[in-house]
């Protein structure tokens, strides 16, 4: 019984806004610390105890980007493995609904068409999401999201 107990990876849920504004999304350059440092992601983070996904992302845009936004549909989810901590991704469509963005935490924001995301370097668990806002068609993961809507990625 410990064993098994032993054996149990962790697993963290992390929320990611697709923020969109003006047929543009927001992208944030990490800073030179931490995991993924100098790369690209979508803002969000780890939820915390007793709050749901789309609070989580609610809480982490007004933490790191000063802004209130509207979470809407689930775009994709996806697991990523760091060390024995399992990470899963949720990705929701987003808006801003209040506030002016504010760079707080991250060293670089910028807003870019889809076509664009493609120039930029993004943490690993980013990368097919990239490539899926980046494209007209459905890609093969090869079973790394979920199925989202009834549609399977």
């Amino acid at each position: 019984m410990m064993d098994e107990m032993m054996d149990q990876k962790i697993v963290t849920q992390v929320t990611a806004a697709i923020i969109r504004q003006d047929d543009k999304i927001l992208i944030c350059q990490r800073d030179n610390t931490g995991s993924c440092p100098m790369l690209w992601e979508f803002p969000g983070g780890k939820q915390e105890e007793g709050e749901s996904l789309e609070e989580c992302l609610v809480r982490e845009c007004q933490e790191e980007l000063g802004v209130t936004i509207q979470v809407d549909e689930v775009f994709a989810e996806s697991r990523y493995t760091y060390g024995d901590n399992e990470m899963c991704f949720t990705f929701f469509e987003s808006r801003i609904i209040e506030g002016e963005l504010e760079r707080m935490v991250h060293r670089n924001i910028r807003w870019l068409r889809a076509e664009e995301l493609g120039l930029y370097t993004f943490c690993p668990v980013d990368v097919e999401v990239v490539e899926r806002l980046g494209s007209d068609h459905i890609i093969n993961t090869e079973n790394n999201f979920n199925s989202v809507h009834g549609v399977n990625f």
